[in-house]
């Protein structure tokens, strides 16, 4: 049984959002605070609570920051320029209220990319934890690139550059790591309607960070009717970073739920919910193939379908030619999926192609165990590097062991060897792995 983290983002997500729910569904709040008290720079505090919202005990993560290093991000008057600004109107339990000082601050909001991998790598993180903090930035800094006309390394963040946003990164990279679930899994990524204040100005919802984010690495939005910036640039590439399948997971048994409470007020209950459990392997035994026929889209439009069915949770998308009534050269899209993921995907299919009517089928499949192998090869240059393989075991009780050809391709490229080179020294590893390893 694999262990697999479930994010339900009906509400929207934010960096805080997801550190408090990580922390109640489990994960290591000391490691978390040791990670922070680390950071070189940073004039700041952190307090964890419970909160009610919407009846559902919550969890709030705040960074107290000092007054002239507070931003407006929770100040519904300054964000949205309509009214009082509200209270938070949760009604707090400090059970968890202790504060924990974290140094001085240099104090400036803009800081580059290159100056906050400096203070990640002065940090006390595990490998893991850096890693995806890293990888949450550098996805923010090639979003801001984008809207702005800059490089990665040049672009200046603004309220992500800030060191309560910092903190909400690592926070829940550390946490992410110490959990150490399998798989990811995220639903119902909500965002809002309108526009909202920002650094750079009055911008519309999705901001233009989170809309890249979203184009590039194929977040599926659900764009709701509520006026909010639902989906913070912090939230949407902390998604991102965790490259999750978006789908509900099929067959989970779970072991803890945490609902991380947001801060601006909505009519609606603001929390992430955050799930861990198990996840049996064996439900992939039962799978769902949708089709159709499409006569009317270009081959461009095909593919980009195709590159979205896959980021959403198809476990294999294709189109066939075909020929079709009136003598139209026409395409037949076959999705194969786990059954939970099909309402989704046929959402996809319907959003992204001109098709009316999808078929579906339950379908029984024999799915053989597999694992992950390390492969030795021995390279033409007299030199040697490691790969991974995939061994499968067939019902005889016999094993067949294959390179994977992503890492065939990384290595030909590294090494300037070509890939055929690479692709036989791989298969001379798997050919020289003994029955126990085969």
């Amino acid at each position: 049984m694999e262990k697999v983290l479930w994010l339900d983002c009906s509400a929207g997500i934010a960096g805080d959002m997801l550190v408090a729910a990580l922390i109640d569904a489990g994960g290591d709040r000391m490691a978390m605070e040791r990670a922070l008290a680390s950071l070189p720079e940073g004039d700041f505090s952190i307090c964890v609570s419970h909160v009610d919202v919407s009846g559902v005990r919550c969890v709030d993560f705040d960074v107290v920051l000092p007054p002239e290093l507070e931003t407006h991000d929770h100040d519904m008057d300054y964000l949205y320029g309509e009214g009082p600004a509200h209270e938070h109107e949760h009604e707090h339990e400090h059970d968890h209220g202790d504060e924990h000082d974290h140094g001085h601050a240099h104090g400036h909001h803009h800081r580059t990319l290159p100056e906050v991998l400096e203070i990640l790598a002065a940090a006390e993180l595990t490998d893991g934890a850096r890693a995806l903090a890293e990888r949450a930035f550098t996805i923010l800094a090639d979003a801001e690139a984008a809207a702005h006309g800059k490089t990665r390394e040049t672009v200046l963040f603004h309220e992500v550059g800030a060191i309560d946003s910092i903190v909400d990164v690592v926070a829940a990279s550390v946490l992410i790591d110490d959990l150490a679930p399998s798989a990811v899994y995220v639903t119902n990524l909500t965002e809002g309607t309108g526009s909202v204040r920002t650094a750079h100005g009055v911008l519309p919802v999705p901001v233009p960070a989170v809309a890249e984010i979203s184009r590039a690495h194929k977040l599926p939005l659900r764009i709701s009717e509520r006026e909010g910036e639902l989906i913070t640039p912090t939230g949407a590439a902390l998604v991102a970073a965790l490259s999750p399948t978006f789908a509900t997971p099929g067959g989970i048994v779970i072991a803890k739920t945490g609902y991380g409470a947001g801060k601006r007020s909505y009519p609606w209950a603001n929390f992430v919910r955050a799930s861990i459990g198990g996840a049996e392997a064996a439900s992939e035994g039962r799978i769902c193939k949708l089709e159709c026929e499409i006569d009317d889209v270009t081959g461009e439009a095909m593919g980009e379908t195709i590159d979205r069915l896959l980021a959403v949770g198809a476990r294999e998308a294709h189109w066939i030619a075909l020929g079709t009534k009136k003598g139209r050269p026409a395409w037949q899209l076959q999705v194969i999926c786990l059954p939970d993921a099909a309402e989704a995907l046929e959402l996809e299919i319907f959003r992204n192609t001109t098709t009316i009517g999808i078929r579906r089928q339950l379908m029984d499949r024999t799915v053989l165990p597999r694992e992950a192998v390390r492969l030795t090869l021995a390279l033409p240059d007299g030199s040697t590097a490691e790969i991974t393989g995939k061994r499968v075991t067939l019902p005889d009780g016999s094993t067949r062991t294959m390179p994977e050809a992503d890492d065939v391709a990384a290595l030909s490229a590294k090494r300037e060897i070509s890939y055929q080179l690479v692709w036989q020294a791989a298969l001379a590893a798997c050919a020289s792995l003994g029955p126990a390893e085969r």
